[in-house]
């Protein structure tokens, strides 16, 4: 199978709300990295090259760029991702992944095995899954539901230490350790029976307890007796303390006191205050439900978008989102709409110029540049999420 573009295309995206507000879905991280990461470290691993295209909606083609770091990046292994809006500017045969599948690694290998050719296309149902294309729709079919696949934002919780155990040792052989410049004290422990701990750039404390598979990425900083257990994923500049169970966090995102983070998504720029807590299991032990979707899962907790601010004491019932730049305090039961300001499940519109002047102060605490891009993407995602229902 030859290939000269890889386009990693949009799937569903408003089962991913409300993360997708702001987020490509090629930019969800599941497993440790974000999903155009895996597909570039299949790569990597194979040993080819290729450039990767982002195919999403137009205002985020247009505001992503120098918004979210790569781990990959940041460990100067090269690949290029580039996001677009239209595929017809694109010449030469393509590969097509949507984000339906699933990015393990050794299920991307297993699509070289089902003798796909050029104009063909692997479906389940009506779902395309990937396809081979040069300048046209594929011609052939191949009907596969035995690939692994992501139905929506709760599908990157439910598959989330998976993918971390299986893609981290393909990470660890191009790195070269699965510790790299981070300290980690001798009455630490680190308990890596189910998978490994892959810490780069990271501080672990003294008194904490670790269960892999973990990954610690740069910057990241595990305080003193935390509890952080396999899944956790603290992709860059986050600190953390008390337990996380997998629990993803993106960048710059803090969770420094006692509480409990569980099965959760969190976006950048979060701060979640001293004793708050997500619940991810229901009084009954039934299903939980997402936005009206039975998701088939016992343990969900709390999607938690970008520039959140979640106040002391806070508990976040189960299968609940907080919506991009809300802040919320107190006993949270329902989902709650972008940019609202809510005590318990008394909500108001949140204004427009405090939420991008609670960036700039959360910024210059963390003592980080203000990103004048990111301002325009609060921006940004305010006026879409005006006309983008609640769902």
């Amino acid at each position: 199978m030859r290939f000269e573009n890889i386009v990693i295309i949009e799937d569903n995206y408003k089962n991913y709300y409300p993360i997708s507000l702001s987020t490509p879905l090629s930019d969800i991280i599941i497993g440790g990295l974000r999903y155009y990461e895996h597909v570039a470290l299949w790569l990597m691993s194979m040993g080819l090259s290729a450039d990767i295209y982002v195919l999403t909606r137009d205002y985020l083609s247009k505001s992503w760029n120098n918004i979210a770091e790569s781990i990959l990046s940041k460990m100067r292994l090269r690949h290029s991702v580039r996001y677009i809006h239209d595929i017809n500017d694109l010449s030469g045969t393509s590969l097509l992944i949507r984000t339906s599948l699933l990015p393990r690694i050794d299920v991307l290998n297993s699509i070289l095995n089902l003798g796909i050719d050029e104009g063909t296309e692997v479906r389940c149902g009506n779902r395309v899954l990937i396809s081979l294309v040069r300048n046209d729709t594929a011609k052939n079919v191949i009907n596969n539901c035995n690939l692994p696949m992501l139905d929506g934002i709760w599908s990157i919780i439910k598959w989330n230490v998976d993918v971390l155990r299986e893609n981290s040792k393909y990470l660890v052989r191009l790195l070269g350790d699965k510790v790299i410049n981070s300290d980690i004290p001798s009455n630490a422990v680190i308990d890596e029976r189910a998978g490994d701990l892959i810490a780069i750039d990271a501080v672990i404390e003294p008194l904490t307890y670790i269960k892999g598979p973990s990954l610690l990425g740069p910057g990241s900083r595990v305080l003193p007796h935390a509890y952080i257990r396999e899944g956790t994923v603290l992709y860059m500049f986050n600190a953390v303390g008390g337990e996380v169970k997998n629990s993803i966090m993106d960048m710059h995102s803090l969770k420094e006191h006692f509480s409990y983070l569980g099965d959760s998504y969190v976006g950048r720029w979060v701060n979640i205050g001293a004793g708050s807590v997500t619940s991810n299991l229901k009084n009954t032990i039934g299903d939980i439900r997402y936005m009206g979707i039975d998701t088939g899962m016992i343990k969900l907790g709390s999607i938690i978008s970008d520039w959140v601010k979640v106040g002391i004491n806070t508990s976040i019932m189960s299968g609940k989102y907080i919506g991009q730049g809300s802040s919320v305090i107190g006993l949270i039961r329902n989902n709650v709409p972008p940019f609202s300001m809510c005590v318990n499940n008394d909500c108001e519109r949140y204004r427009l110029d405090k939420v991008i002047e609670v960036y700039r102060r959360f910024s210059e605490l963390r003592r980080v540049s203000v990103n004048e891009n990111e301002i325009s993407l609060i921006r940004t995602v305010y006026d879409v999420s005006l006309h983008e229902p609640s769902l």
